[in-house]
């Protein structure tokens, strides 16, 4: 493990637990908290003290090959997400709470909006913290004492434990559903090897078509 990946993967776990323990409806901490380490992990390239590869940023062996993967997977993420929202929904009876996101409802310029800022903070920034740090500086962290599979198996579910967590604005049943979304682009994380662009594609275009639908009133839980 490198000393960036120490102190991002120690800055990642700072802010995950104030925003869960003291800010877990706060969306300014959640975005502030990623535009923060985003910051300090662009300082750490320009300054040599981390790498392209050390975030799993590196251009991809084929960009045809990433852009298959990842519409691929998009298809398996959503054909999947009916039943990770029946799974939370057997656990946690309360509803999502989505008002937050009623806005683009209003018009088609706030949709637009609205789809920019989720690629900017869901599809790149938190791609970053929790699969090009977290994940992959805890799979350094346990690879020695575990053997590879079973490093990277838990390196997954943590980081998508966190990337769960981090909803907590949107109430319990949300949490579930994003945690098991979230195993999955840590999966495709593993399968891309360790880089970075599937798995930003895939969340990028996942939340695009979760927003429009959401906007159309066409998702069970568009309307208040």
């Amino acid at each position: 493990m490198t000393f960036f990946q120490l102190t991002a993967l120690a800055l990642a776990a700072v802010w995950l637990l104030v925003t869960v323990v003291w800010f877990r409806r706060s969306r300014v901490v959640l975005a502030a908290g990623l535009l923060g380490i985003g910051l300090y992990t662009l300082i750490a390239l320009v300054s040599h003290r981390a790498t392209l590869d050390d975030l799993g940023l590196e251009s991809p062996h084929s960009w045809l090959l990433t852009i298959v993967l990842a519409v691929a997977w998009l298809g398996l993420t959503l054909a999947y997400s009916p039943v990770a929202d029946w799974l939370a929904t057997g656990w946690v009876k309360q509803p999502p709470t989505l008002d937050s996101f009623h806005v683009i409802q209003q018009s088609k310029a706030k949709l637009v909006g609205g789809i920019m800022v989720a690629w900017i903070l869901g599809g790149f920034l938190e791609e970053l913290v929790a699969r090009g740090i977290v994940l992959k500086s805890l799979e350094s962290l346990l690879a020695p004492w575990l053997t590879v599979p079973v490093a990277a198996g838990l390196a997954v579910c943590i980081a998508a434990l966190g990337a769960g967590a981090l909803h907590l604005y949107q109430g319990p049943r949300a949490v579930v559903i994003i945690t098991q979304i979230s195993v999955l682009f840590g999966i495709l994380f593993v399968v891309s090897g360790y880089r970075l662009w599937a798995v930003i594609l895939c969340h990028g275009v996942y939340d695009s078509v979760a927003f429009v639908r959401f906007a159309n009133k066409r998702s069970k839980y568009s309307n208040p």
